[in-house]
């Protein structure tokens, strides 16, 4: 195990490949590693000037350009925490993670946010002709990254330095992952499936491609970028991959230069992955799954042939859990099930996060503490179902414990859209479910309300978007005056899921 800092590694990188190409921004302009390594000691050290009770953490406009990932990398080798922000988040949940992260100062481009106490550049000139960096420990938290939360919150899982060297060179063996490899960022920044892109290329002497939100939106000009910067390493979710195949823009041309396509985030309508792989032909594809908490990933499975052999309405499955991870399956009593028994999985080891940023009562309720289980000092519930069939040596994902659902390859608290809505003046109750079948990459929300009058969808969506991001936003919203109750005098869920899956 690396005992280093990241400040340390990225030195040693770019010592090696100091003149080799590290990024490549959406405009294609070009960016060395000894640039980045010069501008990112600059501003670390720049950082390092303001108090320490105002380094709490620090947030990063998550917009795609090389100051945003100078800013990265600045505060990876100054020890400070950072978190990427989207700024189009509506003000009120923005100044929930500002309030749980003590967060005073935004490194943005932007000259001016009033949320935030002071708003940084790192076009800013420095006077200091001497830079000094001080060192931090391994142990130091590293980054933030936000989740949805069942209480209306959004949760901050800390993320150390030590858990992301750990699964740098996991990925790199796990996914035969070199200098040679260049990486289609496809991810936004603060969405988890960045730490891959992120780390992998930078950590490893590799080269970053950055695109943007309205290359994603045109499919043709994207997969153009993709092979005219000859990316190897292709990752995001099923739903991207997906939403390319019914414009029928994939083949064999545009991915000539792909080697490894990795998914994750949802599951993966084996029919779908059949028709990819007769499109773009043959490449290593590879399944993961990793909660936020665990640092990104902690299974990989390479497809192979095996995986199309049983029903082809099922998943793939999530392979065997890393090597950095230990885990167990426990029923309800917290006893280990036998095997192929459907139980949740909980996983241990040095990934695991520390918790949740400004949320003991939910860090205590999700995360298990001491020696007691593989003598790690952490482990994490994840909430997942989950069965292990031992003649294959596999893990297969079932469901959820609670009513948290992957919407476009997003983690959404279906208690947290409830609370939300319960909040509107004209709203008696609020249920929310998820309607998805096995042919579907991702499925519809469904919100059904009990009002005080008649009012219409498109207040309700309205009224939401000052609270929540876009990708919570129900698909469709109906009104009744009362939910039927149970006879707990609870809503009866069963019986409304029922009624209104009809009605879709």
């Amino acid at each position: 195990m690396y005992q280093y800092n990241l400040n340390q590694y990225f030195k040693e990188i770019s010592k090696i490949y100091k003149n080799k190409t590290a990024l490549i921004d959406i405009n294609d302009k070009k960016y060395t590693y000894g640039y980045l390594d010069k501008k990112s000691d600059i501003f670390a050290s720049q950082i390092q000037n303001f108090k320490k009770e105002d380094l709490c953490t620090v947030g990063i406009d998550s917009k795609k350009n090389v100051n945003t990932i100078i800013a990265f990398l600045a505060c990876l080798k100054s020890g400070v925490t950072y978190f990427f922000l989207d700024l189009d988040l509506p003000n009120k949940r923005i100044n929930k993670i500002i309030k749980k992260t003590k967060c005073k100062i935004l490194i943005s481009d932007e000259k001016k946010n009033k949320l935030f106490t002071k708003v940084i550049s790192i076009k800013t000139k420095t006077k200091k002709k001497k830079i000094k960096i001080r060192n931090c420990s391994s142990d130091n938290p590293a980054y933030i990254m936000f989740t949805s939360g069942s209480t209306g919150e959004p949760k901050g899982a800390i993320i150390s330095q030590q858990s992301i060297i750990n699964f740098i060179n996991w990925s790199r063996k796990s996914f035969k992952i070199t200098s040679k490899d260049i990486f289609s960022q496809l991810n936004p920044l603060y969405f988890d499936n960045s730490v891959f892109d992120l780390f992998n290329s930078l950590f490893n002497g590799s080269t970053l491609v950055l695109t943007n939100g309205l290359e994603i939106e045109n499919p043709e000009n994207l997969l153009k970028k993709i092979k005219k910067n000859k990316c190897s390493i292709w990752f995001s979710t099923p739903s991207l991959l997906i939403y390319f195949l019914n414009f029928d823009l994939l083949d064999k041309f545009r991915f000539k230069f792909v080697k490894k396509i990795i998914f994750g985030g949802e599951g993966f309508p084996k029919q779908k992955l059949i028709n990819l792989i007769k499109k773009v032909g043959r490449k290593s594809y590879y399944n993961v799954y990793g909660p936020t908490e665990c640092t990104c990933i902690c299974s990989r499975h390479l497809i192979d042939k095996s995986d199309f052999a049983q029903n082809k309405e099922s998943y793939v499955t999530l392979g065997k859990i890393a090597e950095n991870f230990e885990y167990l399956i426990l029923n309800n009593k917290n006893k280990i099930v036998k095997p192929g028994k459907v139980g949740e999985l909980v996983l241990f080891g040095p990934n695991v996060a520390y918790g949740y940023i400004g949320d003991d009562e939910i860090t205590r309720k999700n995360f298990i503490y001491g020696k007691k289980y593989f003598n790690y000092q952490r482990g994490y519930r994840t909430g997942d179902l989950v069965y292990y069939n031992p003649k294959q040596d596999k893990i297969y994902f079932v469901g959820r414990k609670d009513t948290q659902v992957k919407h476009l390859g997003y983690r959404i608290e279906l208690n947290e859209l409830e609370v939300t809505l319960n909040k509107h003046t004209q709203v008696n109750e609020a249920f929310v479910f998820y309607l998805k079948n096995k042919l579907e990459t991702h499925g519809k929300i469904i919100a059904v309300l009990s009002v005080k009058k008649n009012i219409e969808k498109s207040e309700i969506l309205f009224f939401l978007k000052k609270y929540l991001p876009k990708y919570f936003l129900p698909k469709y919203v109906f009104f009744t005056k009362n939910l039927p109750k149970n006879s707990s005098n609870k809503i009866d869920r069963v019986k409304l899921k029922k009624i209104y899956e009809k009605k879709i």
